[in-house]
This record gives structure tokens, sequence and C-alpha cells, in this order.
């Protein structure tokens, strides 16, 4: 009798014991952010870069608004699913982000990347990457890099506005393309 005492006991000290790791090792419900989470690059997957700690995340017009406040409504707008978000430091110091939107259909995406709010005054369209792409040359000290690929709008930016710069956002752009195909 003693013995069988004791092994319930083990058995449930173990499922006490053990409940927490699996709690991290089940998903607790598929949502799409992280599911858009797999398009994003590991460390290194990019030679020289780490991402931060920090992810953001939004599965609902509200936690939208948390992250980009007013600017939360043209993606709204436009069909927003879901939401996930990314910076990178590179081998030089040098930072990047990386936001991922899911429109829900390649036609909201679209109509979000040809709105007249989201499209930079001076860009260059960018063949090869997705199914229509560009280069956001506006700003002073950074480039930032737009595709769309089934229902997903992303953008890359990257504060080193040099030739070297470029090519590594547009490396970052086709590494997340190539994983949402």
């Amino acid at each position: 009798m003693k013995t069988a005492l004791y092994g319930i006991l083990i058995l449930v000290f173990s499922i006490l014991c053990l409940e927490p790791a699996w709690a991290e090792m089940v998903p607790v419900s598929p949502e799409k952010p992280l599911g858009a989470m797999t398009f994003l690059p590991n460390d290194d997957e990019i030679s020289g870069w780490k991402r931060s700690e920090r992810v953001l995340r939004a599965s609902n017009e509200e936690e939208l608004y948390r992250v980009f406040n007013g600017g939360a409504s043209l993606y709204i707008r436009h069909g927003f699913r879901s939401f996930v978000g990314q910076t990178y430091e590179g081998p030089k110091g040098t930072e990047l982000e990386v936001y991922i939107f899911d429109q829900g259909t390649s036609q909201n995406a679209e109509d979000l990347f040809e709105n007249p709010y989201a499209k930079p005054s001076r860009k260059k369209d960018l063949a090869n990457l997705g199914e229509k792409a560009r280069i956001d040359m506006t700003p002073l000290f950074c480039y930032g890099v737009d595709f769309i690929q089934k229902g997903f709008y992303v953008r890359v930016i990257i504060q080193d506005k040099t030739e070297e710069g470029l090519n590594v956002a547009i490396s970052f752009a086709r590494f997340i393309s190539n994983r949402i195909k």
C-alpha cells in the first residue's frame, strides 16, 4: 500500500514540476501573429544580424492602436488581421526594423500599398520581390523597402542610408518573401 501511495505522489509531483515546461512547448492558440513570426529571420540567418528581445504583436485593432497610435487606422481600413514587428542590430550597431501586417487578402494588401498615405513621395520600384515592391527613398537617414505578397504588407527599415544599408534591407525583404511563399 505504501509503495502505491509513493508512486501516486511521485506521479503527481512530476506532473506539477513538468507542467510549466509543457505549457511553454504547446502553443496556446494558433494566432496569426505567431504564424507571421515564422517569417522573421532568426539570429544570424542574415549574417551578423541579431534580434532584439522585444517583439511587437497585435492580433486585434485595440492592440494595433497601442503599437501605432493614430497610424493604426490606415491598416485597419485595409482589412488588418494581425501584425508582428522585430528590431535587429547589425555588426556595426546599425538598427533595422521589420514590420509584417497580415491584411487578409491580396487585394487589401495592394490597396494599402497603393494608398497615398502609405506611398512614399520618392520611391523606386523593385523587381523580383513579392507581388509589388519599392524602395522608399524619402527619409534623410534611412531606407525603407516595402512589398506585398499573399495578403501581407511588409516594411523593412534600415537606419543606414548607404548602398550597403540598402542591400541589407533588400536581403531581409527577400528572406521574408521566400518564407511567405
